[in-house]
Protein backbone atom coordinates (compact mmCIF):
# COMPACT_ATOMS: atom_id res chain seq x y z
CA UNK A 1 0.00 0.00 0.00
CA UNK A 2 2.76 2.56 1.00
CA UNK A 3 4.04 2.44 -2.87
CA UNK A 4 0.54 2.82 -4.21
CA UNK A 5 -0.77 5.78 -1.68
CA UNK A 6 2.87 7.67 -2.55
CA UNK A 7 2.06 7.29 -6.22
CA UNK A 8 -1.69 8.63 -5.76
CA UNK A 9 -0.12 11.52 -2.95
CA UNK A 10 2.48 12.79 -5.63
CA UNK A 11 -0.18 13.01 -8.50
CA UNK A 12 -2.23 15.35 -6.27
CA UNK A 13 0.49 17.11 -5.33
CA UNK A 14 1.46 17.37 -9.60
CA UNK A 15 -2.15 18.82 -10.30
CA UNK A 16 -2.66 22.57 -9.61
CA UNK A 17 -6.11 21.92 -8.65
CA UNK A 18 -5.07 19.49 -5.54
CA UNK A 19 -2.93 22.24 -3.97
CA UNK A 20 -5.61 24.92 -4.55
CA UNK A 21 -7.78 22.03 -2.54
CA UNK A 22 -5.22 21.73 0.46
CA UNK A 23 -6.79 24.95 2.28
CA UNK A 24 -10.63 24.06 2.16
CA UNK A 25 -11.06 20.47 0.75
CA UNK A 26 -15.19 20.17 1.01
CA UNK A 27 -15.78 23.64 0.30
CA UNK A 28 -13.30 23.57 -2.54
CA UNK A 29 -15.16 20.77 -4.40
CA UNK A 30 -18.95 22.25 -3.24
CA UNK A 31 -17.55 25.65 -5.16
CA UNK A 32 -15.75 23.53 -7.87
CA UNK A 33 -18.51 22.14 -9.09
CA UNK A 34 -21.25 24.76 -8.21
CA UNK A 35 -19.03 26.26 -11.14
CA UNK A 36 -18.91 23.11 -13.50
CA UNK A 37 -22.66 23.27 -13.28
CA UNK A 38 -23.24 26.99 -14.56
CA UNK A 39 -19.91 26.50 -17.17
CA UNK A 40 -21.05 23.37 -18.78
CA UNK A 41 -24.39 23.27 -18.78
CA UNK A 42 -25.04 20.49 -21.05
CA UNK A 43 -22.29 18.59 -19.25
CA UNK A 44 -23.20 19.24 -15.81
CA UNK A 45 -27.15 18.18 -16.57
CA UNK A 46 -25.90 14.96 -18.05
CA UNK A 47 -24.05 14.45 -14.92
CA UNK A 48 -26.77 15.22 -12.30
CA UNK A 49 -30.34 15.38 -14.32
CA UNK A 50 -30.02 11.04 -13.93
CA UNK A 51 -29.87 11.27 -10.34
CA UNK A 52 -33.19 13.61 -9.49
CA UNK A 53 -37.25 13.19 -9.01
CA UNK A 54 -39.85 14.19 -11.39
CA UNK A 55 -41.29 17.69 -10.53
CA UNK A 56 -40.91 21.41 -11.00
CA UNK A 57 -39.07 24.45 -9.32
CA UNK A 58 -37.77 27.79 -9.97
CA UNK A 59 -35.31 27.80 -12.64
CA UNK A 60 -31.94 26.12 -13.57
CA UNK A 61 -29.14 27.51 -10.94
CA UNK A 62 -26.84 25.97 -8.32
CA UNK A 63 -27.48 26.85 -4.43
CA UNK A 64 -23.61 26.37 -2.15
CA UNK A 65 -23.67 26.24 1.52
CA UNK A 66 -27.66 26.88 1.71
CA UNK A 67 -27.72 26.79 5.10
CA UNK A 68 -26.04 23.46 6.11
CA UNK A 69 -26.42 21.85 3.11
CA UNK A 70 -23.69 21.86 0.27
CA UNK A 71 -25.05 21.88 -2.76
CA UNK A 72 -28.44 22.55 -4.14
CA UNK A 73 -29.06 21.74 -7.89
CA UNK A 74 -32.52 23.74 -9.24
CA UNK A 75 -34.13 22.78 -12.64
CA UNK A 76 -37.38 24.45 -14.02
CA UNK A 77 -38.79 20.48 -14.98
CA UNK A 78 -37.38 18.53 -12.23
CA UNK A 79 -36.97 18.43 -8.61
CA UNK A 80 -33.80 20.12 -6.57
CA UNK A 81 -31.28 18.01 -6.05
CA UNK A 82 -29.31 18.04 -2.71
CA UNK A 83 -25.72 16.89 -2.46
CA UNK A 84 -24.21 16.07 1.11
CA UNK A 85 -20.30 16.29 0.51
CA UNK A 86 -18.17 13.98 2.53
CA UNK A 87 -14.35 13.82 1.65
CA UNK A 88 -12.39 13.06 4.54
CA UNK A 89 -14.67 12.83 7.42
CA UNK A 90 -17.84 9.89 7.29
CA UNK A 91 -21.37 10.26 6.74
CA UNK A 92 -23.74 10.08 10.36
CA UNK A 93 -27.20 8.85 10.01
CA UNK A 94 -28.29 11.99 12.65
CA UNK A 95 -27.39 14.11 10.12
CA UNK A 96 -28.68 12.76 6.95
CA UNK A 97 -32.09 12.92 8.98
CA UNK A 98 -31.67 16.60 9.81
CA UNK A 99 -31.07 17.65 6.68
CA UNK A 100 -34.05 15.53 5.24
CA UNK A 101 -36.35 16.88 7.44
CA UNK A 102 -35.39 20.59 7.22
CA UNK A 103 -35.42 19.76 2.87
CA UNK A 104 -39.23 18.11 3.31
CA UNK A 105 -40.58 21.27 4.06
CA UNK A 106 -39.48 22.82 0.98
CA UNK A 107 -42.77 23.59 -2.02
CA UNK A 108 -40.64 20.81 -4.01
CA UNK A 109 -38.98 17.72 -2.13
CA UNK A 110 -36.05 16.98 -3.78
CA UNK A 111 -33.83 13.72 -4.49
CA UNK A 112 -31.07 13.58 -1.70
CA UNK A 113 -28.00 12.38 -2.47
CA UNK A 114 -24.38 11.44 -0.48
CA UNK A 115 -21.29 12.12 -2.10
CA UNK A 116 -18.85 10.31 -0.10
CA UNK A 117 -15.77 8.70 -0.20
CA UNK A 118 -16.47 6.21 2.25
CA UNK A 119 -20.02 4.32 1.90
CA UNK A 120 -22.04 4.82 4.84
CA UNK A 121 -22.45 1.57 7.05
CA UNK A 122 -26.43 2.29 7.81
CA UNK A 123 -29.35 2.11 5.93
CA UNK A 124 -29.61 5.35 4.31
CA UNK A 125 -33.69 5.57 3.73
CA UNK A 126 -34.21 8.08 0.95
CA UNK A 127 -30.97 9.23 0.37
CA UNK A 128 -28.56 7.79 -2.64
CA UNK A 129 -25.07 7.13 -2.11
CA UNK A 130 -22.55 8.40 -5.07
CA UNK A 131 -18.52 7.35 -4.39
CA UNK A 132 -16.56 10.17 -5.14
CA UNK A 133 -14.93 7.18 -7.70
CA UNK A 134 -17.89 7.19 -9.57
CA UNK A 135 -18.53 10.34 -9.48
CA UNK A 136 -15.56 10.88 -11.43
CA UNK A 137 -16.64 8.84 -14.07
CA UNK A 138 -19.60 10.26 -14.55
CA UNK A 139 -18.64 13.76 -15.06
CA UNK A 140 -15.72 12.13 -17.60
CA UNK A 141 -18.62 10.39 -19.52
CA UNK A 142 -20.56 13.48 -19.96
CA UNK A 143 -17.62 15.92 -21.14
CA UNK A 144 -17.59 17.06 -24.84
CA UNK A 145 -14.61 16.14 -26.54
CA UNK A 146 -13.13 19.45 -27.08
CA UNK A 147 -9.95 21.18 -25.41
CA UNK A 148 -11.64 24.36 -24.05
CA UNK A 149 -10.08 25.55 -20.74
CA UNK A 150 -13.64 24.92 -18.74
CA UNK A 151 -13.13 20.99 -20.44
CA UNK A 152 -9.44 20.40 -19.22
CA UNK A 153 -10.18 22.28 -15.74
CA UNK A 154 -12.89 19.48 -15.35
CA UNK A 155 -10.72 16.68 -16.73
CA UNK A 156 -8.18 17.43 -13.83
CA UNK A 157 -10.97 17.96 -11.52
CA UNK A 158 -11.98 13.80 -12.55
CA UNK A 159 -8.26 12.83 -12.21
CA UNK A 160 -8.12 14.88 -8.55
CA UNK A 161 -11.34 13.10 -7.39
CA UNK A 162 -10.42 9.62 -8.86
CA UNK A 163 -7.16 10.21 -6.89
CA UNK A 164 -8.70 11.45 -3.47
CA UNK A 165 -11.33 8.59 -3.32
CA UNK A 166 -7.82 6.40 -3.44
CA UNK A 167 -5.94 8.57 -1.19
CA UNK A 168 -8.47 8.50 1.30
CA UNK A 169 -9.96 5.13 0.96
CA UNK A 170 -5.78 4.00 2.09
CA UNK A 171 -6.97 5.36 5.88
CA UNK A 172 -9.44 2.26 5.93
CA UNK A 173 -8.88 -0.16 8.56
CA UNK A 174 -8.24 -3.50 6.40
CA UNK A 175 -7.00 -6.11 9.09
CA UNK A 176 -6.36 -6.42 12.68
CA UNK A 177 -3.10 -6.74 12.34
CA UNK A 178 -2.17 -3.08 11.08
CA UNK A 179 -0.83 -0.04 13.37
CA UNK A 180 -4.02 2.05 14.67
CA UNK A 181 -2.25 5.38 13.52
CA UNK A 182 -1.20 6.11 9.87
CA UNK A 183 3.10 6.10 10.24
CA UNK A 184 4.66 9.53 9.23
CA UNK A 185 6.53 7.71 6.45
CA UNK A 186 4.02 7.21 4.73
CA UNK A 187 2.10 10.73 5.21
CA UNK A 188 5.88 12.20 4.24
CA UNK A 189 4.76 12.29 0.57
CA UNK A 190 1.94 14.64 1.46
CA UNK A 191 3.59 18.47 1.58
CA UNK A 192 0.30 19.69 3.40
CA UNK A 193 0.39 19.77 7.10
CA UNK A 194 -3.28 20.56 6.80
CA UNK A 195 -3.94 17.55 4.02
CA UNK A 196 -1.73 15.31 6.55
CA UNK A 197 -3.85 16.72 9.52
CA UNK A 198 -7.13 15.45 7.68
CA UNK A 199 -6.17 12.20 7.03
CA UNK A 200 -4.92 11.87 11.01
CA UNK A 201 -8.88 12.68 11.79
CA UNK A 202 -9.68 10.70 8.71
CA UNK A 203 -8.42 7.28 10.02
CA UNK A 204 -9.00 7.93 13.67
CA UNK A 205 -12.89 8.10 12.92
CA UNK A 206 -12.86 4.81 10.86
CA UNK A 207 -10.77 3.43 13.94
CA UNK A 208 -13.71 4.60 16.15
CA UNK A 209 -16.38 3.16 13.53
CA UNK A 210 -14.11 -0.39 14.11
CA UNK A 211 -13.98 -0.18 17.89
CA UNK A 212 -17.92 0.95 17.68
CA UNK A 213 -18.75 -2.26 15.83
CA UNK A 214 -16.42 -4.53 18.29
CA UNK A 215 -18.25 -3.69 20.73
CA UNK A 216 -21.79 -2.14 20.61
CA UNK A 217 -22.69 -2.37 23.95
CA UNK A 218 -20.97 0.81 25.05
CA UNK A 219 -22.45 3.26 27.06
CA UNK A 220 -21.75 5.86 24.47
CA UNK A 221 -19.77 5.29 20.64
CA UNK A 222 -16.15 5.63 20.51
CA UNK A 223 -15.16 9.04 19.73
CA UNK A 224 -12.63 10.72 17.79
CA UNK A 225 -10.35 13.71 17.00
CA UNK A 226 -6.95 15.80 16.71
CA UNK A 227 -5.65 17.85 19.05
CA UNK A 228 -2.29 19.16 19.59
CA UNK A 229 -1.81 17.92 15.82
CA UNK A 230 -2.19 14.19 17.12
CA UNK A 231 -4.76 12.06 16.59
CA UNK A 232 -6.89 10.04 19.50
CA UNK A 233 -9.63 7.66 19.55
CA UNK A 234 -11.83 7.54 22.94
CA UNK A 235 -14.40 5.29 24.64
CA UNK A 236 -16.25 6.74 27.68
CA UNK A 237 -18.98 5.13 29.70
CA UNK A 238 -21.11 6.52 32.88
CA UNK A 239 -20.52 5.34 36.16
CA UNK A 240 -21.91 5.67 40.08
CA UNK A 241 -19.99 3.92 42.04
CA UNK A 242 -18.33 4.53 45.37
CA UNK A 243 -21.17 7.21 45.83
CA UNK A 244 -19.01 8.98 42.82
CA UNK A 245 -20.49 9.94 39.16
CA UNK A 246 -17.78 10.11 36.49
CA UNK A 247 -17.05 9.44 33.30
CA UNK A 248 -14.70 6.58 33.29
CA UNK A 249 -12.99 5.01 30.29
CA UNK A 250 -9.72 5.43 28.02
CA UNK A 251 -7.97 7.60 25.19
CA UNK A 252 -5.54 6.57 23.08
CA UNK A 253 -4.03 10.04 21.53
CA UNK A 254 -0.90 9.02 19.97
CA UNK A 255 1.50 6.64 21.68
CA UNK A 256 -0.63 7.76 24.93
CA UNK A 257 -3.08 4.94 26.26
CA UNK A 258 -4.52 7.14 28.86
CA UNK A 259 -7.06 5.59 31.64
CA UNK A 260 -8.90 8.84 32.71
CA UNK A 261 -11.73 9.16 35.38
CA UNK A 262 -13.81 12.63 34.31
CA UNK A 263 -15.54 13.65 37.87
CA UNK A 264 -19.09 15.27 38.09
CA UNK A 265 -19.09 16.01 41.82
CA UNK A 266 -19.05 19.83 42.32
CA UNK A 267 -17.06 19.10 45.58
CA UNK A 268 -13.98 18.21 43.24
CA UNK A 269 -14.54 20.34 40.09
CA UNK A 270 -12.87 23.55 39.57
CA UNK A 271 -9.52 24.94 38.43
CA UNK A 272 -8.21 25.52 41.66
CA UNK A 273 -5.25 24.61 43.77
CA UNK A 274 -7.77 22.79 46.75
CA UNK A 275 -10.24 21.01 43.70
CA UNK A 276 -6.73 19.86 41.99
CA UNK A 277 -5.60 18.36 45.30
CA UNK A 278 -9.43 16.87 46.35
CA UNK A 279 -9.50 15.27 42.61
CA UNK A 280 -6.23 13.58 43.19
CA UNK A 281 -7.10 12.54 46.56
CA UNK A 282 -10.42 10.53 45.19
CA UNK A 283 -8.07 9.18 42.55
CA UNK A 284 -5.73 7.69 44.55
CA UNK A 285 -8.82 5.80 46.81
CA UNK A 286 -10.09 4.31 43.90
CA UNK A 287 -6.90 2.59 41.50
CA UNK A 288 -9.34 0.53 39.56
CA UNK A 289 -10.30 3.72 37.75
CA UNK A 290 -6.68 3.57 36.37
CA UNK A 291 -6.12 -0.21 35.81
CA UNK A 292 -4.84 -0.47 32.39
CA UNK A 293 -5.64 -4.04 30.08
CA UNK A 294 -3.32 -6.68 31.33
CA UNK A 295 -1.67 -6.68 27.37
CA UNK A 296 -0.36 -3.41 27.96
CA UNK A 297 2.58 -1.71 30.00
CA UNK A 298 1.84 -1.69 33.70
CA UNK A 299 3.98 1.14 34.95
CA UNK A 300 2.25 4.49 34.14
CA UNK A 301 4.42 6.92 32.25
CA UNK A 302 5.29 10.70 33.16
CA UNK A 303 6.86 12.01 36.28
CA UNK A 304 4.09 13.03 37.93
CA UNK A 305 1.67 10.52 39.87
CA UNK A 306 -1.41 11.77 38.27
CA UNK A 307 -2.05 14.11 35.21
CA UNK A 308 -5.20 16.50 34.80
CA UNK A 309 -6.88 18.51 32.66
CA UNK A 310 -9.25 20.65 34.42
CA UNK A 311 -12.01 21.03 35.72
CA UNK A 312 -12.44 17.24 35.97
CA UNK A 313 -10.50 14.77 35.00
CA UNK A 314 -7.49 13.41 36.08
CA UNK A 315 -5.69 10.88 33.63
CA UNK A 316 -2.54 7.62 34.40
CA UNK A 317 -0.94 7.18 30.89
CA UNK A 318 1.65 4.19 29.65
CA UNK A 319 3.38 4.49 25.90
CA UNK A 320 2.43 1.99 23.62
CA UNK A 321 4.13 2.63 20.21
CA UNK A 322 2.48 0.80 17.52
CA UNK A 323 -0.15 -0.26 19.16
CA UNK A 324 -2.05 -2.55 16.74
CA UNK A 325 -6.11 -2.90 16.02
CA UNK A 326 -6.61 -5.92 17.68
CA UNK A 327 -4.59 -4.48 20.47
CA UNK A 328 -6.78 -1.50 20.64
CA UNK A 329 -10.01 -3.71 20.35
CA UNK A 330 -8.56 -5.97 23.38
CA UNK A 331 -8.09 -2.77 25.74
CA UNK A 332 -11.29 -1.04 24.75
CA UNK A 333 -13.01 -4.88 25.38
CA UNK A 334 -11.15 -5.17 29.04
CA UNK A 335 -11.91 -1.87 30.27
CA UNK A 336 -15.44 -1.69 29.11
CA UNK A 337 -16.01 -5.18 31.46
CA UNK A 338 -14.29 -3.46 33.92
CA UNK A 339 -16.57 -0.28 33.94
CA UNK A 340 -19.81 -2.82 33.41
CA UNK A 341 -18.55 -4.70 37.09
CA UNK A 342 -18.10 -1.26 38.44
CA UNK A 343 -21.57 -0.01 37.64
CA UNK A 344 -23.24 -3.19 38.86
CA UNK A 345 -21.57 -3.04 42.01
CA UNK A 346 -22.75 0.55 42.71
CA UNK A 347 -26.21 1.83 43.96
CA UNK A 348 -28.72 2.85 41.85
CA UNK A 349 -29.06 7.09 41.56
CA UNK A 350 -30.54 9.53 39.69
CA UNK A 351 -27.66 10.70 37.49
CA UNK A 352 -27.41 14.23 37.47
CA UNK A 353 -28.34 16.45 34.40
CA UNK A 354 -24.70 17.46 33.54
CA UNK A 355 -23.10 14.21 34.11
CA UNK A 356 -22.29 14.25 30.79
CA UNK A 357 -19.45 13.44 28.07
CA UNK A 358 -19.87 15.19 25.29
CA UNK A 359 -18.41 13.90 21.71
CA UNK A 360 -15.06 15.30 21.01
Amino acid sequence: MTEDFKDVARRIEANPLGRLMYGQRELFHSNLVGWFFDQLPEAADATFRPLTSPGTDSGRFVERERGHLDLVFRWPDRAPLVIENKVFSLPHRDQLDEYQAATSKWPHTPALVLLSVSAPDFDLGEWHYLSYANFSTRILDALPTDSSYEVETMRRYTALVADLHQLVSAVDVQSDDEAVWLPASLLSAISSSQMRAALHKARAQRVARVLNEFLPGLEQPAGSGMTNATPFVESFEYTFTSGIHAHLGWQLQGSQFRRTAIYHDESVRGRSEESHRLREAVSREHPEFYTFPAHLPQTAAGRKEFNHFAPSSVLKYVKTPDLTISQLKAAASEVHVEIELLRAEGAVEDRPADAVRKAP
